[in-house]
């Protein structure tokens, strides 16, 4: 089943689990940095990404199910999508089945996580960052930390992440719906981004190494793939939890709603 998010989500059937508004990050030692946060909601996850340097016009929108009148309802092309789900329900299932190795993709732009709570910038980053060509054209910000991150490992990526985007993540990660945790909070949802390139769709992960090849992106595209995928590897072995997806696409006008 699909959680909601946000009140733009309320036709939807489920429920909303209020908690599912804010990620999980594993117990890290205390001298670890720390962020709040980012909720769940697309209003705020395109004004971070606006701050970024994303171009206008591209934005972030809730999907509302599962089903093809769901589907249809999203702004095309859906370029990339950010899922959200229960971390120690799913993590402790994958640790029972093997641990996916990465793909080798240098082609992908993936980084570590290594700020607590962090999960949500880093999908958003993940999203935008192998998207760039096509949604931040002219980002002075973006296309220079593209330059200095260009042929970096994951983890070269992370430690010049959290200096770099930590003032845009402060300016936002209070602006949702739902009161701000605390930096130290321990929140049981995690995020990750999906993308496609050259065909193939990969789950970004900050907590891998690497991106995750999940397969071919077949003619019904990026968001039938993820949603296939989701549905398979998260969401059936566990009906009963919440999750919720966001997909990143020219920008909903009011006269979509």
């Amino acid at each position: 089943r699909l959680g909601l998010v946000s009140p733009a989500a309320t036709q939807l059937l489920l429920p909303l689990l209020l908690g599912a508004r804010q990620p999980h990050q594993l117990a890290m030692p205390s001298e670890r940095e720390a962020w709040v946060g980012l909720e769940s909601n697309p209003t705020v996850m395109t004004k971070y990404a606006r701050s970024l340097g994303v171009a206008d016009g591209w934005g972030f929108c809730d999907l509302w199910g599962l089903d093809d009148e769901a589907l249809e309802a999203v702004p095309q092309p859906c370029v990339a999508a950010i899922f959200l789900y229960p971390f120690s329900q799913v993590e402790a299932r994958k640790r029972a089945l093997g641990t996916q190795q990465p793909a080798s993709a240098p082609e992908v732009w993936h980084m570590r996580q290594d700020v607590s709570n962090a999960c949500g910038s880093v999908a958003i980053m993940h999203s935008v960052m192998n998207n760039l060509d096509r949604i931040g054209e002219g980002s002075s910000f973006l296309d220079s930390f593209r330059e200095k991150t260009a042929g970096a490992s994951s983890a070269e990526r992370a430690a010049l992440f959290a200096p770099a985007v930590r003032d845009i993540h402060d300016s936002h990660a209070s602006s949702g719906q739902t009161d701000a945790p605390a930096p130290t909070a321990d929140l049981d949802f995690h995020f990750v981004a999906y993308v496609e390139v050259r065909g193939r769709m990969y789950e970004l992960d900050g907590n891998n190494d690497g991106p995750i090849d999940c397969g071919e992106v077949a003619d019904g595209g990026l968001l039938r793939a993820v949603c296939d995928h989701v549905k398979a590897a998260y969401i059936a072995p566990f009906p009963d939890s919440h999750f919720s997806l966001i997909t990143l696409g020219p920008e909903r006008r009011e006269d979509d709603e």
